[in-house]
């Protein structure tokens, strides 16, 4: 990967010297093509990238919750959202590292195949080789920058990588997140410790499949709201690090799919980890932040 540190675009100066978000790009064979819709949502495109330029996120989101098949949610699912969603922008607008920070979606909607690759790095004060990195794949309908403040809020000391890959980061190539990582490398200027590579739903899916084909690029795995895909469970090697966690109420989890699958891969890989979380939907990042915080802080590495 020598060949991509001389076409990075580097934005800022190389020192870092306080908490902030800092926005790579670099140029990618790998990027996701175009989101494509049906009626009614492809209807709405076009207007939907128009809002994406002229509009800050959080209008953008709270739009596309009005019309919830952008999203593929159902209006109760969106409605539910709106709140929680909402709360967490206004935290956005107060926080010095956020307030300013151009949002990813416009990419992750673009009209024609990205040439560049796109990620937002959080970087901690006083981040250095020994500072943990965490690499957040984004769930279905773009790289939403309240994904990552939150993840800020309760692991503020780590590198946070949050590469954006269209709308559907279930089928994102290896690739893309490799040359994501040598970005971030070169942008910082020194070395990284291997990240903990973390997917949320489809970005969970994208996860186990980039993990189980490079497992010793990845110091373990964290899927939320996501379980291992079956035509996956065998290429977990035995030494593998993951760790899924669901809300109670999920379809897969009340069916007794999800227990069935941990159940089959930890006889493959021991150090396998599960959570439930009580009375949580699929959106329990959200409504259950403190409890979900709380055991992902149990998985993670010490620092």
């Amino acid at each position: 990967m020598r060949w991509l540190l001389p076409i990075v675009l580097l934005h800022g100066a190389m020192s870092l010297c306080a908490d902030e978000v800092v926005r790579i790009t670099w140029k990618t064979a790998h990027a996701a093509p175009p989101p494509e819709f049906r009626p009614p949502a492809s209807d709405l495109l076009p207007m939907f990238r128009l809002a994406l330029n002229t509009l800050p996120e959080s209008a953008i989101v709270a739009l596309a919750l009005s019309q919830p098949s952008l999203l593929s949610l159902t209006p109760a699912q969106a409605a539910k959202m709106r709140p929680l969603v909402a709360e967490r922008y206004t935290q956005i607008s107060s926080s010095p590292a956020y307030s300013g920070v151009e949002s990813a979606l416009p990419y992750c909607f673009a009209e024609k195949h990205p040439l560049e690759g796109l990620a937002l790095v959080h970087v901690p004060d006083g981040a250095d080789a020994r500072t943990p990195v965490l690499l957040f794949l984004h769930g279905y309908g773009g790289s939403f920058l309240w994904y990552q403040h939150l993840l800020a809020e309760h692991f503020g000391n780590s590198i946070i990588i949050c590469p954006a890959y269209g709308i559907n980061t279930s089928t994102i190539s290896g690739e893309y997140v490799e040359e994501c990582v040598q970005a971030v490398g070169a942008r910082l200027g020194r070395p990284m410790l291997k990240p903990v590579l973390m997917g949320l739903s489809a970005g969970g899916f994208g996860a186990c499949d980039i993990y189980t084909r490079h497992p010793e690029r990845f110091d373990r795995l964290i899927c939320i709201a996501a379980y291992p895909p079956e035509d996956l469970l065998e290429k977990f090697p035995r030494v593998a690090k993951a760790a899924f966690i669901a809300g109670g109420e999920e379809h897969f989890v009340k069916s007794g799919d999800f227990a069935r699958r941990i159940g089959k891969l930890r006889q493959l890989a021991p150090l396998t980890q599960q959570f439930t979380v009580p009375q949580a939907d699929h959106f329990f990042l959200l409504t259950h932040t403190a409890l979900t915080m709380a055991r992902l802080r149990e998985w993670l590495p010490r620092p």
